[in-house]
């Protein structure tokens, strides 16, 4: 896994083949431009992020006990928590878990995280903490219940690699 500085938000949108990367204030862009470049695309650079974009930083304590649980298994670790919030009645979360999930790849890439998997309908706490609106949602948390990054919507092996290299393993 590739550590990228400075990033404090990144997601990819698999239908248009979008990063979104948020940085650092201040933060010299040109390692993050050079990395999307190495993935096959030719990254635009805006100035503005979406208005009214809201954005939990840290999830200090969390009330869902699976949440928790996995960030603590993640602080002993050492690895970053990587959460994907679903349900079997979302086709596309099955969809994820069919075919992102039995990659080899991904499966590989996933053994250096912590990854939890939360059914929304089970565990409302964790929709709480998480403010999830859509499934399926993901969500890169450190040990310490910093938030790194979050997708929502569907990702595919190759869109799935390439999020949890945005985020690397710290």
């Amino acid at each position: 896994m590739r550590v990228l500085p400075h990033v404090v938000h990144a997601a990819f949108d698999v239908p248009s083949e979008t990063f979104t990367i948020r940085l650092e204030s201040g933060a010299d862009a040109a390692p993050i431009l050079a990395a999307i470049r190495e993935l096959g695309y030719e990254p635009a650079v805006l100035d503005e992020a979406p208005g009214k974009t809201e954005r939990i930083q840290r999830l200090d304590d969390p009330r869902s006990k699976a949440v928790r649980d996995g960030l603590s298994r993640a602080r002993a670790r050492g690895v970053l928590l990587v959460v994907e919030l679903g349900g079997p009645f979302c086709r596309l979360c099955r969809l994820f878990e069919e075919t992102t999930l039995a990659d080899e790849g991904v499966g590989a890439a996933l053994s250096a995280f912590e990854f939890l998997q939360v059914d929304v309908e089970q565990d409302p706490a964790a929709v709480k903490d998480l403010d999830v609106h859509g499934v399926p949602d993901f969500w890169v948390l450190d040990g310490v219940g910093r938030v790194l990054a979050r997708h929502n919507g569907y990702l595919d092996p190759k869109a799935f690699l390439a999020f949890l290299e945005l985020v690397g393993n710290r």
